[in-house]
C-alpha cells in the first residue's frame, strides 16, 4: 500500500530547522537592544527543534516500517534507503570539516584518534563521557537517530500492535531513568542516545495510532487536550530558564515530545482551509523542508564564516547573509549532490 504524503510534515520539518538555526545563530552573537534581548531569550527555545525533529523521524520511520514488514525486502530495502538518505550528505560534509575548512583557517587537521567518534555515529558518546574527540557538534542528533534506526526495524518486525506499544512505553520509562542516572552522577545527559529515545518513541506511537485510525478529525479535540494539558508545564519548564530541578529535568524531554507530537497530530487532522494547514504547506516552508536536512548540516559552518570570519557588525544584515548563505549552499548542495543518491533509492522499493 503506497503510504499518503502528508505535505504539512513538510512545513514541520523547515520549522524545527529554523528553530534551530535561530538558537545557534543568537547563541554566538552580542545584542545590546532591548527588543533584540527578548529575541535572545526567546531563541533558546529554538534548541528543541532537534526534539521535533526526533517525533517527526519517529512517526515517519515507523509508519514505513509498519506498512513494509510483510515485504521479503523488508530490511533490504529499509538500510539502503536510509544509507542513501544520510550518509552521502553525512560524511561529504565531515570531508569538509576535517580536511577544507582548517586549510582557509591556516587550522591544524584533527587526528585520527579525535575524529573516529564522528565516522563512526558514536560522536554523542564522546561528547557525553568526555572522550577526547573533534568534530561538528551538532552530528550528535544523527548518531541518536541512526542508533535508533539499527533496532526498531527489528522491534516492527518481529513484535505485534500490542508489544510494540509496550516497547514505546519501555524506551520512554528508559530516556526517564537514564536521564535520572546521568544528572545525579554529574553528566551531560541531552546529547545521550538513551536518554532521547523517548521522543523518538512518541513520534512512532503517532504512527500506530495512523495504522489504528485514530488519527481522525473525531479525535482533534483529545489531541488538542493533550497539547494544552503538556503545554503548561513546559511553558512553566521553560520559564526556569536552564535552572531546572532533578525532575524537570528528567521529564523535560518527555513533556516535549507529548507537546510536538500531538502538534502533529493535530496538523495531520485539521482540515486543508485550517489557517495552521495552509500556514505549513506554503510554498516557502514546502521548499525549506525540502532541503532541511542540509539546513541542518551546513548552517553551522555558513554561520561561522559570516559572524566569525566576515565579522559583519551589523546584526541584521548577518543575520540574513548566515540564513540566506546556509538556504544557497543546502539548495546547491540537494541538487549536485543528494538528489542523485536519492534517485537510487527507487531501485529498491518494497
Amino acid at each position: 500500500m503506497k503510504l499518503k504524503h502528508y505535505n504539512e510534515l513538510d512545513g514541520i520539518r523547515a520549522i524545527a530547522v529554523i528553530m534551530v538555526m535561530f538558537y545557534h545563530f543568537f547563541k554566538d552573537v552580542t545584542v545590546q537592544n532591548d527588543i533584540l534581548l527578548i529575541v535572545q531569550k526567546l531563541s533558546l527555545f529554538g534548541k528543541t527543534g532537534v526534539s521535533l525533529f526526533f517525533v517527526l523521524s519517529g512517526f515517519l520511520i515507523t509508519r514505513i516500517l509498519l506498512n513494509t514488514k510483510q515485504d521479503d525486502s523488508y530490511f533490504k530495502s529499509f538500510y539502503i534507503k536510509r544509507f542513501l538518505r544520510i550518509f552521502p550528505l553525512y560524511y561529504f560534509f565531515l570531508l569538509i570539516y576535517y580536511f577544507v575548512v582548517p586549510l582557509f583557517l591556516h587550522q591544524p587537521v584533527a587526528g585520527f584518534s579525535q575524529q573516529v567518534w564522528y565516522w563512526t555515529f558514536m560522536q554523542n558518546f564522546a561528547l557525553t563521557f568526555d572522550w577526547n574527540s573533534v568534530g561538528p557538534i551538532h552530528y550528535w542528533s544523527l548518531s541518536v537517530e541512526e542508533h535508533f534506526y539499527l533496532f526498531w526495524p527489528l522491534v516492527i518486525y518481529y513484535c505485534s500492535v500490542k508489544n510494540i506499544k509496550w516497547a514505546i512505553l519501555s524506551l520512554c520509562v528508559i530516556s526517564f531513568f537514564v536521564r535520572l542516572i546521568l544528572i545525579e552522577n554529574h553528566i551531560e545527559e541531552s546529547l545521550f542516545t538513551f536518554a532521547r529515545f523517548d521522543e523518538l518513541a512518541i513520534g512512532s506511537f503517532l504512527a500506530i495510532l495512523e495504522l489504528e485510525k485514530k488519527l481522525m478529525k473525531e479525535n482533534l479535540k483529545k489531541f488538542v487536550a493533550v497539547f494544552i494539558i503538556f503545554l503548561i508545564p513546559l511553558i512553566y519548564i521553560s520559564l526556569n530558564n536552564g535552572n531546572y530541578s532533578l525532575l524537570e529535568s528528567c521529564a523535560r524531554y518527555l513533556i516535549l515530545a507529548m507537546v510536538y507530537g500531538s502538534f502533529v497530530a493535530i496538523a495531520i487532522i485539521i482540515e486543508p482551509e485550517n489557517w495552521i494547514k495552509k500556514m505549513l504547506t506554503n510554498n516557502i516552508l514546502k521548499s525549506i523542508g525540502k532541503v532541511s536536512f542540509g539546513l541542518y548540516v551546513y548552517h553551522p559552518i555558513c554561520f561561522h564564516l559570516i559572524i566569525n570570519e566576515l565579522i559583519i557588525t551589523n546584526l541584521t544584515l548577518s543575520f540574513l547573509l548566515t540564513f540566506g548563505l546556509a538556504y544557497i549552499v543546502s539548495i546547491l548542495s540537494f541538487n549536485l549532490l543528494e538528489r542523485k543518491f536519492l534517485k537510487l533509492k527507487e531501485r529498491f522499493s518494497y
